[in-house]
């Protein structure tokens, strides 16, 4: 660095050239030169008597931006070389001290910006004088490099945090006990989630389940640890996620107690490789297939290691001819092209393109666009350059400044005016065609200010259609306005134009663009708007327009929290005057409706025909629901006032129904039925009225259908679950079966009562497909069982829509056929519950579906009997297995005498007819006592259980215990 003292320091130095003799001195001055050029860093000498500078080299003057004549002679200080006074002294005090300075941390003043780099000098004797030389390295790319490597340690850091690796516990039948936070997270799952019973079927995907199942079978069977590579479906968004999972099993003695393993999310990893692979395939590819002449050449000696087909196209030689042959050898370039493209570009800071000639194979000259880039293949450096031939271009460029002189004389003929905008300034010129479309008097080239091109009503639609051009160059500039002054609403100009010029920063500058005098045009497109808009008999808005004012209207109030009148009317009695007076009475009367609607309402209301004798109209800004109706009155006066038909009086009234906004908060086209279907009541209540709809009703019907959804959306996530309540024997204390019952696991509320969605699971709609659910997860439960070796019936509740369906029977076959092709005979492990209701309607049908499933194996079961209407004659003709007794019976038994009376009956009517019976709801052991007495030993209910889920279904009968009285 050129940072040397302005004063005079004294130190002992050795001498550079004073001990020399003339020659030699000529000899060490032309070294001293040759290196200084030679050096990439700035260096110099200075005098230390008075600190100007006496050499300076290159790459000093580069650096400074200044010339070797204007440093030479002058001091840093006078050269403002110094970042700051203290850097030049620092430099003085090293100096002064040790007689030099090793790499002293500087900063120095470089055209304008400060440059952080190393300072090294020495004191030397130059000649007679007292000099000093120093180096200055510039460390502004080390600093750099530094502090990229510093980001990159600390994100790879960040990185090794981050690997998403989970533990799992699985017991010595695979089921999964347990897992930690990251396989939640790995799953798509809430942490703390506890991993499902059947995680195979609802994470796993298909292709990959088979595969799992006997890694985990033979781990279990023989302790063989496994890894596993598998897709799974995450629960929060439903995409697949590539999962590496490790087993290994626990033994104790000869066999598998416990089996735990890891499982990662290799989804990035797995996904980077292929993606990587296919990166580098598409690369040989697309470097093949581009249209545009690439190739890579070594710097070294120019001889070619690749090139595309594209290249061989247009140079005329071939890849083989290529390889291994510099382009002067090939001819491509002359010596002195090659070395003016190469300074170009080891000069260039960026892809500087360049124009260059190459010679074709054939000898044919070409214009070309060359930009090269260095890069480098193993450990040679070489350059990758693409070439764009322009000689057709440049041919083309000729030809079109020959066509301008023709097309200024095509603007001409055809009526054109031509504008030129300055985006910075806001002025815009343009030719003189283009000024007397205006309506100005002005000569080509005149300036105006963009606001005096057009109406003031224009301005915010012609900004608004520059925002879009620019944003979508592409697509030109396209606005029509109408001139400002005498001439505003009396002529159009359609406006094209293109953005063709933008600053450094991306900015537009500068928009050239033609005007069209469109005045006839749009007179036309004027008067078609009015017929599009308005009703041609009455002159009132149409359907189209009451559509687009209702929307405003409805944005007015939800933004002013005012209510908005959307009301509906018909008149009554029109078509007895249509009959009598024919078509042109009843027009004439449509035509006194509209003025009398008109002058009824206020000025900010609205009226719209919306065909034959129906109207709309929208009351914005009302305070209270009343003030609809004394609006509503009052056209109702105005309507029924007599009216004069071809000079005979005619009556007439109206019908109105009206709701209002945001009171009924629907949309646009919802509020208009709404006020449809208040009219019709209107009518049917008499006529001659108004009514308003009824909004909360329509909420409700709306919540429910919302729920119903929500329902549908929760089983096909899996938010379903089949908990189990033990069956129990109360005498021999054994637990001899178990209801399925369903419990909705929302992902938010968490476990649901079943209260509050049994409705929606009764609803018609959702009775089959719920119930199809319910028999498959049933079935998977009693393959859990038996997996567990807990060989127990499992009662599934079927509706009566449900069974009521054709082929119900068969569908039912069907789903244990599944099983049994595994070996699995299901059907005399599967009780279907039916309610009285399903029983008592189609009688027929349903025995026959009955008897169907009897012979398949399985058995049938009466719910809640004696809450309905059933006779002996239909447990006659019902083939039952068991009959339940309602829980509401068992309940009130010990207080109510009738109930208890209830109860003994079922118990003898099942032993009548031979079938099993059961109690349910048994909350207390005095209950249990008392159906014993009675004989009857099954009962379920919150006394002996709660529902659960299998898992700890499993557990508690292995461990129940009747109560010591019931064993009694």
């Amino acid at each position: 660095m050129p940072l040397l003292p302005d004063a005079g320091v004294t130190t002992e130095m050795p001498a550079i050239a004073g001990t020399y003799g003339a020659s030699e001195r000529t000899t060490t001055e032309d070294l001293y030169r040759a290196m200084s050029l030679a050096l990439p860093d700035p260096c110099g000498i200075t005098r230390l008597s008075d600190g100007r500078y006496v050499e300076v080299n290159p790459a000093f003057c580069q650096m400074f931006g200044l010339e070797r004549d204007e440093v030479v002679g002058k001091t840093s200080l006078e050269l403002g070389i110094w970042a700051s006074p203290a850097e030049r002294e620092r430099v003085l005090q090293a100096i002064a001290r040790d007689g030099r300075a090793d790499q002293l941390a500087c900063t120095a003043n470089a055209r304008g910006r400060q440059v952080s780099g190393l300072m090294s000098a020495c004191a030397v004797q130059v000649s007679s004088d007292s000099c000093m030389v120093f180096v200055f390295h510039d460390m502004t790319r080390e600093h750099a490099v530094y502090d990229s490597l510093s980001a990159a340690h600390a994100l790879l850091s960040q990185a090794g945090k981050m690997a998403r690796l989970g533990a799992w516990e699985a017991n010595d039948h695979g089921v999964l006990q347990r897992w930690s936070d990251p396989c939640c997270d790995i799953h798509g799952l809430s942490p703390g989630t506890p991993p499902p019973g059947d995680y195979i079927d609802l994470f796993v995907v298909p292709r990959f389940q088979g595969e799992f199942r006997e890694r985990i079978r033979r781990c279990l069977k023989d302790g063989t640890p496994w890894t596993l590579e598998i897709e799974i479906v995450r629960a929060d968004t439903g995409q697949p996620c590539w999962m590496r999972v490790r087993g290994e099993a626990v033994r104790g003695g000869d066999r598998t107690t416990v089996m735990h393993g890891v499982m990662q999310d290799i989804d990035s990893a797995y996904r980077a490789e292929q993606a990587l692979r296919e990166s580098q395939e598409r690369f040989q590819v697309i470097f093949n297939l581009l249209p545009y002449p690439m190739g890579i050449v070594r710097c070294d000696n120019a001889d070619y290691l690749d090139v595309n087909p594209a290249w061989s196209l247009m140079t005329g030689f071939s890849r083989e001819e290529a390889l291994g042959t510099s382009v002067i050898e090939l001819g491509i370039y002359t010596p002195e092209e090659r070395r003016r493209i190469l300074s170009h570009a080891s000069r260039a800071v960026d892809l500087a393109p360049l124009e260059a000639t190459l010679r074709q194979h054939d000898g044919q000259l070409r214009t070309v666009v060359q930009v090269m880039r260095k890069m480098r293949v193993g450990q040679i450096e070489c350059w990758l350059f693409a070439l764009h031939d322009i000689t057709d271009r440049k041919r083309a460029e000729e030809a079109v400044r020959e066509r301008e002189a023709v097309l200024s004389l095509t603007l001409e003929a055809a009526s054109l005016g031509l504008w030129d905008a300055d985006l910075i300034t806001g002025m815009v010129s343009g030719d003189a065609c283009w000024h007397s479309f205006r309506g100005a008097d002005s000569k080509a080239g005149s300036v105006v200010s963009w606001d005096e091109c057009a109406s003031p009503h224009d301005h915010a639609a012609l900004v608004a259609e520059f925002r879009r051009h620019a944003g979508q160059p592409n697509q030109p500039f396209d606005a029509i306005a109408t001139p400002a002054g005498a001439l505003e609403g009396k002529r159009w100009l359609r406006n094209l134009g293109n953005i063709v010029a933008w600053d450094d920063s991306g900015k537009p500058t500068r928009m050239l663009g033609v005007a069209i005098d469109v005045t006839d045009q749009r007179q036309h497109e004027m008067l078609l708007q009015r017929l599009a808009h308005y009703d041609a008999l009455t002159q009132l808005p149409n359907r189209v327009l009451m559509a687009e004012r209702l929307d405003e209207a409805m944005r007015q109030a939800r933004a002013t929290g005012k209510l908005l009148g959307v009301a509906y009317l018909d008149l009554d009695g029109f078509k007895p005057v249509n009959d009598r007076f024919g078509h042109a009475g009843g027009d004439q009367l449509l035509r006194n409706t509209a003025e009398r609607l008109t002058a009824s309402l206020r000025p900010e209301d609205c009226v719209a025909r919306l065909g034959g004798d129906e109207f709309a109209i929208l009351l914005p800004d009302l305070t209270t629901p009343e003030d609809a109706e004394r609006a509503l009155e009052r056209v109702m006066r105005f309507i029924a006032a007599e009216h004069r038909i071809e000079g005979l009086p005619v009556s007439v009234t109206a019908s109105i129904g009206y709701t209002l906004f945001p009171r009924d908060d629907a949309d646009a086209d919802t509020l208009l039925r709404h006020a449809d279907q208040a009219m019709y009541q209107a009518k049917q209540a008499g006529r001659n009225q108004y009514q308003e709809f009824d909004a909360a009703r329509e909420r409700e019907a709306r919540h429910v259908r919302t729920q119903l959804a929500h329902l549908r959306a929760a089983l096909v996530a899996g938010e379903f679950e089949l908990y189990l309540q033990p069956k129990v024997d109360m005498r021999s204390g054994v637990v001899v079966g178990a209801e399925a019952l369903a419990r909705w696991n929302h992902p938010e509320r968490g476990v649901v009562s079943p209260a509050e969605f049994h409705a929606l699971i009764d609803a018609p709609e959702n009775e089959t497909g719920f119930g199809a659910w319910v028999v498959s997860a049933g079935l998977r439960l009693i393959e859990r069982l038996q997996q567990a070796d807990t060989n127990l019936p499992v009662s599934l509740n079927i509706s009566a829509t449900h069974l009521q369906q054709p082929g119900f029977a068969e569908w039912m076959g069907e789903q244990l056929a599944r099983y049994a092709m595994q070996g699995n005979d299901y059907a005399k492990l599967v009780d279907l519950e039916i309610t009285e209701t399903a029983a008592l309607f189609q009688l027929e049908a349903v025995a026959e579906t009955l008897e169907q499933l009897r012979a398949m194996g399985l058995s049938i079961s009466l719910d809640d009997f004696g809450t309905g209407y059933s006779s002996l004659s239909y447990l006659r003709r019902l083939p039952l297995n068991i009959l339940k007794i309602d829980q509401s019976f068992v309940r009130g038994m010990l207080e109510q005498q009738a109930d208890l009376a209830i109860v003994q009956s079922v118990i003898s009517l099942a032993r009548s007819f031979g079938y099993k019976v059961i109690a349910e709801g048994v909350e207390t052991e005095d209950q249990g006592q008392m159906l014993l007495q009675m004989g009857c030993t099954l009962a379920q209910g919150y006394v002996i259980a709660r529902p659960m889920p299998i898992s700890a279904f499993i557990d508690w009968a292995r461990t129940w215990q009747a109560p010591v009285s019931w064993r009694q």
